[in-house]
């Protein structure tokens, strides 16, 4: 008798056998205990996962003598027949093979015969996306409105090739890829069977390399089964499939840690003369630092990788050596790499290029260390220049202290500095002090609500406190900054501004914008002095407000006098 491959020998011939398609299985054998089956259908999915083996079943399922039933006997002739593919009932046509409009004339004018043997007569077209758009045509009508003898099942890797209008005529069924612990359970059985001795790390690396096929699993097995003859390793399998040892991964990224690029060359030089695919070689390496970053960050990470537990203790080990960030950078650089790998004739050269750029990364800092940093940066400024969010009050500055801040030179500011007042809070009795204190302290007040809204300060820098009344501050707005003031009018910027007066100064106010007439500031302060301009000369709109402390306490302190009638202020 001559050998008959596992995939062969291993088929499903009932529902219950299908492996990782239950969603489907499930559905069709409820269809038939309902009476609730369709005329037509398409199965679509990767390759290996079941589409021809479940249609052949549910041949079975539809002719078995004891049926129709969703648990087919596997005993009587019809089912039998189909088992073996010698079924006149039952017709597999390839779709590559057979795909003209000539084929498609005379499966219709088959169909209109009854079946030999069976209740109906049902045909299994694989790979369906292959036929002409001519064929597809000619198979509209007979797909819609078949003899109620026939049924259709249609199989395909590619189901956006298939015309819309052929879709629209079956019940489509979308196969899944079967996970790597479906795989692994089923190689483990056949293996028992065949009295194979297989490690897990073994079947794990065959069900990683099928890619979500059982079939390609299958063969793998047969194939590693012949060459191991009985026991089969690790490094069989390897060999076989041309995969990357484990190893060899481990010593790669170790090489990136410890910034040994010769090392990482001398791997991939090794594996070159192996044979190895740079290819296969940069997927794996990105697998394996998707495994570190999963045993970094998840306590359990056995639910997310399929490894042994020896294995999964190694991830943990070598994982604790990197960051997360440090890892997905590995991986974003891997991955660009296979880019280069498929256009570049020199496959070898962009991963050689991509390991010497990872051995020579620097530290990498996670976006929140480097917001804490700033941060700390920031706090140490305002410390340095005064203006911390617990910043002094009023009562902590005397006129000496303001003084001397007004002789030394200072980078920020130039203004005039008036003594604050003890009074927290203004009343009627105190406007001119409240104003005073706001004066003195503008510009630490616009620095304040800098750091709150940049656009918000660069408005207010057009205004200047002209009053205080009834516990209401009024800011004055040139003509020309009519816009600025409306701005500034919303809530948000109003609090901004508020919040930033009670940091500084202390006192609480409500606040009222205006647009002076004359666009010069009161009470014998300029706008140009709260910029804190470096002019000698300044300009006062009276001799009475020459009398205002704040003037005189300039005038002492810059050594001042009012020259004449003028009202014009000369240093000496």
């Amino acid at each position: 008798m001559s050998y008959i491959v596992f995939a062969r020998k291993y088929r499903p011939q009932a529902f219950d056998e299908v492996i990782g398609q239950s969603h489907i299985t499930t559905t069709l054998g409820n269809a038939i205990a309902q009476n609730r089956v369709a005329h037509a259908y398409i199965f679509s999915g990767p390759r290996g996962v079941g589409k021809t083996t479940t249609a052949r079943i549910f041949a079975k399922a539809l002719n078995c003598e004891r049926g129709p039933t969703a648990d087919p006997c596997n005993k009587c002739p019809s089912c039998l027949e189909i088992a073996q593919g010698s079924s006149l009932d039952i017709l597999e046509i390839d779709g590559a093979s057979n795909r003209g409009i000539d084929e498609i004339r005379n499966l219709r004018e088959n169909v209109k015969f009854s079946p030999s043997r069976g209740r109906f007569k049902i045909y299994i077209i694989d790979e369906v996306h292959m036929l002409t758009l001519d064929a597809f045509n000619a198979l509209l009508k007979t797909l819609e409105e078949p003899p109620a003898h026939v049924k259709f099942i249609f199989a395909t890797t590619q189901a956006h090739k298939v015309p819309p209008t052929i879709l629209s005529r079956c019940q489509r069924f979308d196969f899944r890829r079967i996970s790597i612990k479906d795989i692994v359970d089923s190689l483990k059985a056949i293996a028992g069977k065949e009295n194979l001795k297989v490690d897990d790390d073994v079947l794990i690396l065959m069900a990683k390399h099928s890619d979500g096929s059982m079939r390609d699993a299958q063969v793998v097995l047969d194939q590693v089964s012949s060459f191991a003859d009985g026991r089969i390793s690790l490094e069989d399998a390897s060999k076989i499939l041309g995969a990357v040892s484990d190893d060899i991964l481990f010593s790669l990224a170790d090489s990136i840690k410890s910034k040994d690029a010769l090392k990482a060359l001398k791997i991939i030089d090794d594996l070159s003369n192996e044979g190895k695919d740079v290819m296969q070689i940069v997927l794996y390496l990105i697998e394996h630092f998707r495994d570190l970053s999963v045993a970094k960050i998840n306590k359990d990470p056995r639910a997310l990788i399929d490894a042994s537990s020896e294995k999964i203790k190694r991830y943990e080990e070598q994982a604790a050596k990197f960051t997360v960030e440090e890892m997905l950078y590995i991986i974003y650089t891997l991955s660009n790499t296979i880019d280069f790998v498929r256009k570049s004739s020199m496959a070898r050269v962009p991963f050689e290029v991509a390991m010497i750029k990872l051995t020579r990364m620097g530290s990498i800092v996670s976006s929140a260390d480097l917001m804490e940093r700033l941060e700390k940066i920031e706090l140490g400024l305002k410390k340095n220049t005064g203006l911390t969010d617990s910043a002094k009050p009023p009562e902590a500055y005397n006129q000496n202290d303001c003084k001397k801040s007004l002789k030394a030179p200072h980078k920020e500011s130039s203004a005039v500095v008036r003594e604050p007042h003890k009074e927290a809070k203004p009343d009627k009795k105190s406007h001119s002090k409240g104003l005073d204190e706001i004066i003195g302290f503008w510009n630490a007040i616009t620095d304040r609500v800098k750091e709150r809204k940049i656009s918000v300060a660069m408005y207010l820098n057009e205004g200047y406190p002209e009053s205080v009344d009834s516990g209401t501050l009024s800011i004055s707005f040139p003509k020309s900054s009519k816009f600025h003031k409306d701005t500034l009018e919303s809530p948000e910027c109003k609090n901004i501004i508020l919040k930033a007066i009670k940091d500084v100064t202390g006192l609480d106010f409500k606040l009222r914008l205006t647009i002076s007439e004359n666009g010069a500031g009161k009470n014998g302060i300029l706008k140009d002095a709260l910029d804190g301009s470096d002019s000698i000369i300044k300009e006062i709109p009276s001799k009475k407000e020459s009398s205002e402390p704040i003037i005189s306490d300039a005038l002492e302190i810059f050594g001042g006098e009012i020259e004449g009638e003028s009202g014009r202020v000369k240093t000496k």
